[in-house]
């Protein structure tokens, strides 16, 4: 705790827009962000940024789709209420009244959910093609070890043979 590394470590800086994006570039050696927006590594690139670049997938694996749903919704719905919210709120009232209205409808449209590793890859794919280069994947659903042995017997080799649509 009290010696410096030889090397220091890499810092990856959080970004959600244009001037942490320019912070990140400057102070920074990577960045990692949670939303699959390309307009996020470009302002970081422009900004003269040439880290790497890392981003949080929201996934929900369940052996049903409804129980993937609920668990994701039980436990990250904050999640899908953006960087802003996520960023900003202060404690755990406040982001329940924030997504008090948050249903699994929402959490349909951005997480990869259920036992279909289509539906997964499609979500890490946005992240891809947003110019994310190394995808940490977050699992809502109610059985981490599930999900690791879907991970390895399914999603392993695929997701690390993703690359860029365009």
């Amino acid at each position: 705790m009290f010696d410096l590394p030889k090397t220091p470590p890499r810092i990856a800086v959080a970004i959600s827009g244009s001037e942490s994006a320019r912070i990140a570039a400057e102070h920074g050696d990577a960045i990692f962000a949670t939303e699959p927006k390309p307009e996020l590594v470009k302002a970081y690139t422009g900004a003269g940024g040439n880290g790497e670049k890392y981003a949080e997938v929201p996934l929900s694996w369940a052996e049903d789709e409804s129980a993937a749903l609920r668990s994701a919704r039980e436990t990250f719905r904050f999640g899908v209420t953006g960087w802003k919210v996520m960023a900003e709120l202060p404690n755990p009232v406040n982001f329940e009244a924030a997504t008090e209205f948050v249903g699994e409808e929402h959490i349909a449209e951005s997480f990869g959910y259920g036992p279909d590793a289509s539906d997964h890859l499609t979500v890490a794919q946005q992240f891809v093609d947003a110019g994310f280069d190394n995808l940490a994947l977050v699992n809502a659903g109610p059985d981490p070890d599930g999900f690791f042995d879907f991970f390895a017997k399914e999603l392993d080799e695929p997701i690390r043979s993703l690359t860029p649509s365009r």
